[in-house]
């Protein structure tokens, strides 16, 4: 491979990446917004592209638990492959999507004032060639950043409304 060509592969990886950061202030305490960020079997009651979730192996929470998620968004779907990789509890929970699409989500929690809670999610996404790549991507900009926006606005419709726990 030419120096040419590495930094073509280079610059279309870069441009295949869909990453963001989008927050939430919640009305909430930290430790009520922290035990619905990690119930992860009931993401699909607040997140529209999820669809369905079932654990990869017997493990249900910390690091090395695996989310087989069935993901909706138009008319494309695809089973996300989520290993969990990270807690540091009420602060932060994180992971790496190993299916087709390929990166790392995150969520970070904060306590500006006694019952509230801020909430960031963070994603870096990788567009496989299979759909797309670049042009993708540049579509998926728009269109991953609104449907992480709306789950966020229901998340925090649910906690604020005082939605029970799974």
């Amino acid at each position: 491979m030419t120096d040419r060509s590495c930094r073509l592969c280079g610059w279309i990886a870069g441009w295949s990446e869909v990453r963001t950061g989008i927050p939430v202030e919640i009305d909430a305490p930290v430790d009520r917004v922290w035990a619905e960020v990690t119930d992860f079997a009931a993401h699909t009651e607040w997140m529209e592209d999820a669809h369905a979730i079932r654990f990869g192996t017997d493990q249900r929470e910390g690091p090395g638990t695996v989310l087989l998620i069935d993901t909706r968004v138009g008319p494309l779907r695809t089973t996300d492959r989520f290993e969990i990789t990270e807690i540091e509890p009420m602060l932060s929970v994180a992971g790496r999507h190993t299916g087709l699409f390929r990166g790392e989500g995150r969520f970070e929690l904060s306590s500006p004032s006694p019952g509230r809670t801020s909430l960031v999610w963070r994603e870096r996404i990788r567009f496989p060639w299979l759909f797309g790549g670049p042009a993708a991507a540049l579509v998926g900009r728009v269109v991953l950043r609104r449907v992480w926006a709306r789950n966020l606005a229901a998340l925090k419709r649910r906690i604020e409304a005082g939605t029970d726990l799974g």
